[in-house]
């Protein structure tokens, strides 16, 4: 009797833990609520392009993606068809591609975003954040047939809360509870029928870059295998091609070098990287919003626009290339 009591407690724990967890998540946090409502809105931009039985371009990543990348832009000026499928940094490099997987048809190519320095993908590429959100857009699905391992960091992320999360939250309620989220506010940012997000609010064109020379590193970049090999299991599967290209930023151009070897890395693992001279360092403060990773509408088309050009040439680094560009910086630099 007294054993199945500690069971029945503990199953009603368990059951509520999960419970409670899921109403937060699902209902009221706010960036997860923005960020779904981006999703959404891309799931109709994709279903129209659906109608078109060509393959498409899906890109996935962060804001970097979310904020960044104008498929509208890609499609009026190129004929390239493109679904913006980020969600933001916070979730993981996992978590954000495995919202990106139910955009994807057979024929298509996924477009990885790299964020340059984002070497070390902790918990397998995976966070609370990214878990919960995964789940309350896709259920247990990425458990079954996508990319999000079973694992106790992945199932117990969906039995408890965030008190840093639960805190901030509270803490925008009481100071400024007509802003709780800064994108959410229609004064900040909108999001275009593309999914898209446009950010008004332009801080980081403020910004001084610092143009010392930099030290080149060798990345160590070894968690990203394990990641790209789930993944280049599941497009196999599914007759999905797989791509990288670095995500542009308001950094010095000092730091192309070590993102090349970033690249090289990739192709060492027999994944293309799109050929972008920039190699994520775009020093033009003029062409950003809010963060250091965010373009405002003139940038966001730019850098649409430019990739749609090199998709549609299929213009990609060769290792010979980036490796010349490496050796040269760093002669450079010696100098």
């Amino acid at each position: 009797m007294f054993n199945r009591l500690l069971l029945y407690i503990l199953f009603t724990g368990i059951l509520g833990t999960y419970t409670l967890n899921r109403l937060y998540e699902n209902f009221l946090r706010p960036d997860s609520l923005f960020f779904a409502q981006t999703i959404r809105t891309s799931e109709q931009w994709n279903k129209g392009l659906r109608k078109n039985s060509s393959p498409c371009y899906v890109f996935t990543g962060g804001s970097e993606v979310r904020m960044n990348i104008e498929p509208q832009a890609m499609l009026e000026k190129h004929g390239i068809q493109a679904v913006n499928a980020g969600v933001q940094a916070g979730c993981g490099v996992r978590c954000n591609t495995q919202i990106a997987l139910p955009f994807l048809r057979k024929g298509d190519t996924l477009l990885i975003s790299y964020i340059p320095g984002n070497n070390n993908l902790e918990n397998n590429g995976m966070t609370h954040t990214g878990i919960n959100f995964c789940h309350t857009m896709q259920g247990f699905s990425p458990y079954i047939n996508g990319i999000i391992p079973v694992s106790y960091y992945s199932l117990a992320s969906l039995f408890r809360g965030s008190s840093t999360n639960y805190a901030i939250h509270l803490m925008r309620l009481i100071t400024r509870p007509d802003c709780i989220y800064r994108y959410s506010s229609p004064k900040n940012a909108e999001i275009s029928k593309t999914g898209r997000v446009n950010v008004f609010l332009l801080n980081e064109q403020q910004v001084a870059l610092n143009n010392e020379a930099v030290e080149f590193r060798q990345p160590d970049m070894q968690s990203w295998k394990l990641f790209l090999n789930d993944l280049r299991t599941y497009c196999q599967k599914h007759g999905i091609k797989i791509a990288m290209y670095i995500s542009r930023g308001h950094s010095s151009a000092q730091r192309r070098k070590n993102h090349a070897s970033a690249a090289l890395y990739f192709m060492s693992l027999g994944y293309p990287v799109l050929k972008d001279p920039y190699l994520g360092c775009w020093p033009d403060a003029s062409m950003y919003s809010d963060t250091a990773l965010h373009l405002n509408a003139e940038g966001a088309r730019i850098f649409s626009e430019f990739l749609a050009v090199q998709l549609k040439n299929q213009e990609y680094w060769s290792k010979e290339e980036l490796q010349q560009f490496i050796d040269e910086s760093i002669t450079e630099t010696a100098g």
